[in-house]
């Protein structure tokens, strides 16, 4: 499984009552707990603060595509023990298959290797990991913390996983022609992308150039 490459945490959350301290026996997989929160690129910023603690953080999942993540606090006679959001929670490891650097042996999901790296548009966070779908616009992707939900319209996608990106054939591509406005000054040509706060803009006869993306508004169909 492909490692970290920048900060990334934003572990899915279980709705429950459930006091934290008490433990939920989950016999045969007839708690399936929540579905997977879907995760943009903006949830990680909350993240970043965790990112020691996200160590032993595992996804445990079923076959019909639920599952439940926490820390992963010890594995006995064929027991996941992990401490979710609504406590601490025992799962029988034949129900299900672990996500994350921690899981035992012989309890991984078996995922076809398909690295990926995620980058958010801004170029400041980025995420790793092997695509195990693509389904609704979204990678969910295996991380070595669990697994994530992540919408392509927000990250630029890099590697054997990544799924091309085409329009429709009865739509007409988007135009990359920007104008870069403040206040009477405008920059006009073809936007190359956003990395560092900074738009990329090619204009003809001066190259490409970086502007800032806090002093300068966007203005076009290409425009994040």
């Amino acid at each position: 499984m492909v490692a970290f490459s920048h900060i990334v945490s934003g572990m899915q959350s279980l709705m429950s009552d459930t006091s934290k301290n008490d433990v939920c026996q989950i016999p045969g997989g007839s708690f399936k707990g929540s579905k997977m929160r879907k995760l943009s690129i903006g949830l990680i910023l909350l993240a970043s603060a965790s990112i020691a603690q996200s160590a032993s953080q595992v996804t445990l999942k079923y076959d019909d595509g639920t599952g439940v993540s926490g820390e992963l606090v010890g594995f006995d006679d064929g027991i996941f023990r992990i401490q979710a959001s609504v406590g601490l929670i025992a799962i029988p490891a034949q129900d299900v298959s672990c996500i994350g650097a921690v899981c035992p042996e012989g309890t991984e999901l078996q995922v076809a290797a398909a690295p990926v790296v995620l980058t958010s548009l801004d170029g400041n966070l980025r995420i790793a990991g092997d695509v195990i779908e693509f389904v609704d616009g979204e990678y969910v992707l295996a991380t070595e913390i669990g697994e994530f939900r992540i919408d392509a319209s927000l990250i630029v996608c890099e590697g054997e996983g990544c799924v091309p990106s085409s329009a429709p054939a009865n739509e007409e591509p988007v135009s990359q022609e920007v104008f870069l406005v403040n206040g009477t000054t405008s920059i006009e040509g073809k936007l190359l992308g956003l990395e560092d706060g900074a738009y990329l803009i090619e204009v003809d006869q001066l190259g490409t150039l970086r502007v800032d993306a806090n002093t300068f508004d966007c203005r076009g169909e290409a425009c994040p």
